[in-house]
């Protein structure tokens, strides 16, 4: 944890990373007190014990607010979560709506267990004490949550960038499926939609300004008790797009 002024900024990482990740972003927030952390079995984080069953969205939440009271955090926070991360993000503010100030949703997953097929797909970190994501409960449980009324910006990635060198998606469609899904979750938490045009779904390493933006803008909502509010001149400065 890096102190600072508030609101608190907790960055939740997407499959297997750890809070690393988010050194990109953190760089461009200069002052702000910040939160990460890496899940078990990823990052610099031991494997949770056995028997280490797969864990829906709800675990990793309640595994976070655990870890928060630990450190001593009272006060209500912004979440930042990038693709699962996202998911663990919504199924937190559902789940804790008391802690939570403000989401920035960076490329956050869809309901990934109706589009990859294959479910051991979605481990979460490395070697064989990973956990694996129970994605189809967890699909589930993100069916039932209700979007908060707090401050909130969504970010995604350009069309038809993933990351590089990955495998073949299994339907041409699922790049439409994915950016309506964007849309549909902009319009459910009234937040605005920033396409990221110069970057793949690794938002926080191709286009770590972008966030630190969006990050800023909720900030800036929830101290002055105002609407979410976007420069886009400087959005577009740094390659990026405020969709209606």
């Amino acid at each position: 944890m890096r102190p600072g002024a508030p609101p608190l900024i907790v960055f939740i990482a997407a499959l297997g990373d750890g809070g690393d990740v988010w050194k990109p972003v953190i760089s461009q927030l200069p002052g702000a007190a910040v939160f990460t952390y890496d899940r078990p079995g990823c990052g610099d984080a031991p494997a949770r014990p056995a028997p280490n069953p797969p864990l829906p969205f709800s675990a990793f939440a309640d595994e976070l607010a655990t870890l928060l009271d630990e450190r001593g955090v009272a006060e209500p926070f912004v979440l930042v979560g990038h693709s699962i991360g996202g998911s663990i993000a919504r199924a937190f503010a559902d789940r804790h709506p008391h802690r939570v100030a403000g989401l920035v949703f960076v490329d956050a997953s869809l309901s990934q267990s109706l589009t990859w097929p294959q479910t051991d797909f979605f481990v979460d970190g490395d070697g064989p004490g990973a956990t694996t994501v129970d994605v189809i409960t967890g699909h589930v449980e993100l069916l039932q949550t209700t979007p908060l009324n707090v401050p909130a910006v969504v970010l995604t990635r350009r069309r038809h960038w993933w990351i590089p060198n990955f495998e073949a998606i299994p339907h041409p469609a699922l790049d439409d499926l994915w950016h309506v899904s964007q849309q549909i979750l902009a319009r459910d938490w009234h937040a605005p939609l920033i396409v990221a045009e110069n970057s793949g779904h690794y938002v926080p390493l191709d286009a770590p300004d972008l966030v630190a933006q969006a990050i800023d803008g909720v900030a800036r909502a929830i101290r002055n008790s105002t609407p979410v509010t976007l420069d886009a001149r400087q959005i577009a400065k740094a390659s990026g797009t405020i969709r209606p």
